[in-house]
């Protein structure tokens, strides 16, 4: 559970750059043999994951604001200089920050089902996005302040995919042996990483039930809470194979509201109607934004 909590405080400091000792006080761990079981359970050390997320969330900035200053950028995860920053981000990704874009955007253009970015194959304008909401049966969209959720949950490694949830939506529900087990209402999905830019192996899935006030998780479980503040709600309702296009639609319909994505993770939560056996899934969408739009 500790590691869990050390990926995440890495996760939200990556401007600062963390280190072994900021990581290990943060989680409340002695630091002497933290970092041996850190890369046990994750398989990366801990200034090597630390490392990678500070490259990954750099390029993900990239491929959504690709005129940000590169001084400002290298600022923001955690470099001193842009010049450490360029040396640091070919290292890593064998490219300099201008040719990754280059590549990205001729190679990826029509890429769909992310949960990283705001780019889409959608039209920016709505009349011509509605061939595409019709498909995903998008059923609406609202700006709204959500509170925080404190969650159970167990995370998995891996691509994403419905496999992943249900399976361990499963595990984490015969955890809670007191529970009738009103599947799937509630389950909610987080997702920390960019397929983009992340190998598949590495992606992290959060799998949650929301906790009940007082309500204890059950053993080997992990607990967390979801930050509040302004989300875009994208409601849809789609059998499996319109999946990745409702999130392409979520991020169209933010980013044709002038909205920008803040940097903690996007979720799922979903409704009772969901029926695994047919394939088909009612759910929300949830994008935390960094501003809401003018009124």
């Amino acid at each position: 559970m500790q590691v869990f909590k050390a990926m995440d405080y890495i996760s939200q400091n990556l401007c600062f750059n963390p280190t072994l000792e900021d990581i290990a006080s943060a989680v409340a761990v002695s630091s002497f043999h933290f970092h041996r079981i850190f890369k046990a359970q994750v398989g990366e050390t801990i200034a090597g994951f630390t490392r990678r997320l500070r490259m990954e969330r750099a390029a993900m900035w990239l491929i959504e604001s690709p005129r940000k200053d590169i001084t400002d950028l290298a600022l923001r995860v955690g470099f001193s200089s842009s010049q450490n920053f360029a040396k640091a981000f070919r290292q890593h990704f064998s490219v300099s920050p201008g040719e990754f874009y280059r590549q990205y955007s001729a190679e990826t253009k029509s890429k769909t089902g992310n949960v990283g970015a705001e780019k889409s194959t959608y039209s920016l304008r709505d009349e011509d996005m509605q061939s595409g909401w019709q498909e995903a049966n998008f059923v609406s969209a609202s700006i709204v302040s959500q509170p925080a959720r404190r969650v159970a949950y167990m995370r998995r490694f891996g691509a994403y995919g419905k496999e992943t949830c249900w399976l361990t939506h499963q595990d984490l529900f015969n955890s809670f042996p007191v529970r009738t087990p009103l599947q799937p209402a509630g389950m909610i999905c987080i997702y920390w990483d960019a397929p983009e830019v992340t190998l598949e192996s590495r992606c992290r899935t959060d799998v949650c039930i929301e906790l009940h006030d007082g309500e204890k998780p059950g053993r080997g479980v992990a607990v967390q809470t979801i930050a509040g503040g302004t989300y875009a709600v994208c409601k849809f309702a789609v059998y499996g194979e319109h999946l990745d296009t409702a999130w392409d639609i979520a991020f169209a319909w933010i980013k044709n509201r002038g909205l920008t994505r803040s940097d903690i993770p996007c979720y799922e939560k979903y409704y009772n109607e969901t029926d695994v056996a047919l394939d088909y899934y009612v759910f929300d969408i949830f994008i935390p934004l960094k501003s809401t739009p003018a009124v």
